[in-house]
């Protein structure tokens, strides 16, 4: 379960920086593709990647904290 947290703590940190460092061409794809649909894969893409990077740095240091090898209580 660590491990799995770990991998989507990275690739949600890379796809949130990927998305940061890709802002400033939103705007032109945007013209060129449409407005609605750019802005909803983009609210998509960062929705993904927000979940991935909070749900793995959750799983990391509630392990670190308790001691445990498992996922979090559900």
């Amino acid at each position: 379960m660590i491990a799995r947290a770990v991998i989507a703590f990275v690739a949600g940190l890379a796809l949130l920086v990927l998305a940061f460092a890709n802002l400033d061409t939103v705007v032109e794809w945007a013209s060129k593709y449409g407005r609605v649909w750019v802005y909803l894969g983009f609210f998509l893409v960062m929705s993904i990647a927000g979940r991935l990077f909070w749900w793995g740095t959750d799983t990391v240091i509630g392990a670190a904290v308790t001691g445990r090898r498992q996922g979090p209580r559900q």
